[in-house]
């Protein structure tokens, strides 16, 4: 019986982003830990709470979100916000 080969070859480093669906985790003030996805197209109209503009549809955006909250995770998930991706860069700073 022939013997596969696989385990004496190297291990493929883990692609985090890939793992994580391409969110990854940034720190907002006060400490809080967001959430935060790369739209490459959006589907849909969003204000973006930065600047109070439009997110046209197509544009690429991020997406942010956090679930830290009291009311658990579901919350903050449901209360994700769509940012221009410069003011979601420049937030803060104002």
């Amino acid at each position: 019986m022939r013997r596969s080969k696989k385990y004496s070859r190297p291990v493929r480093p883990l692609n985090e982003n890939a793992a994580l669906g391409g969110v990854h985790f940034e720190e907002g003030s006060g400490g809080t830990q967001y959430k935060v996805h790369h739209i490459q197209s959006g589907k849909k109209e969003y204000v973006c709470p930065g600047c109070g503009g439009i997110v046209a549809i197509g544009e690429s955006h991020e997406v942010a979100w956090t679930e830290d909250t009291i009311w658990g995770a579901q919350y903050g998930q449901e209360s994700r916000r769509h940012w221009h991706t410069s003011c979601w860069k420049h937030r803060g700073r104002r």
